[in-house]
């Protein structure tokens, strides 16, 4: 494509993605808030459901509430092909997601030894959408192969 194309194409898919976090915010940090929330790239405040944060402190272990940051950001992955995801963060919250989607069943103890899997196909975010509607989002990644190698880490 033209690299006016390019631009135009960039520049929309930024603005499809004003409603994604700034920064996020630590599950432990969201425990001792009284009213959660996030604000978005637009600068709007975007409120996490209470009751979502307390189902969230209970799924995951006390010594993890630092290292799940929200909201978990699903990208929509068109390099990947028709209905791929994947989730921006890191191996803590992917653990986080399979565990909620009931495919690791491995205890959070022996969460080092698990291998990352790191595509989420269509139904899957479906199911986490409406089980984590405000604690999770949707954005949109356009962008080449080569580009997308190393834009999703893993601690």
């Amino acid at each position: 494509m033209s690299p006016s194309i390019d631009k135009l194409i960039e520049h929309e898919i930024d603005t499809l993605n004003e409603h994604l976090p700034e920064t996020r915010i630590t599950l432990q940090e969201l425990s001792k808030s009284g009213k959660p929330f996030f604000i978005t790239r637009s600068g709007e405040k975007s409120i996490f459901r209470v009751e979502e944060i307390e189902w969230l402190l209970e799924q995951v272990p006390d010594r993890f509430h630092d290292s799940i940051r929200l909201p978990i950001v699903i990208l929509r992955r068109l390099d990947h092909g028709l209905g791929i995801y994947t989730v921006a963060g890191n191996k803590t919250e992917l653990f986080m997601i399979h565990k909620i989607l009931g495919y690791v069943d491995l205890e959070w103890e022996k969460f080092a030894s698990w291998k990352p899997i790191e595509q989420l196909a269509r139904p899957q975010v479906q199911f986490l959408r409406k089980k984590m509607p405000s604690t999770s989002c949707i954005g949109i990644v356009h962008a080449t192969r080569e580009k997308s190698k190393n834009d999703v880490t893993y601690d």
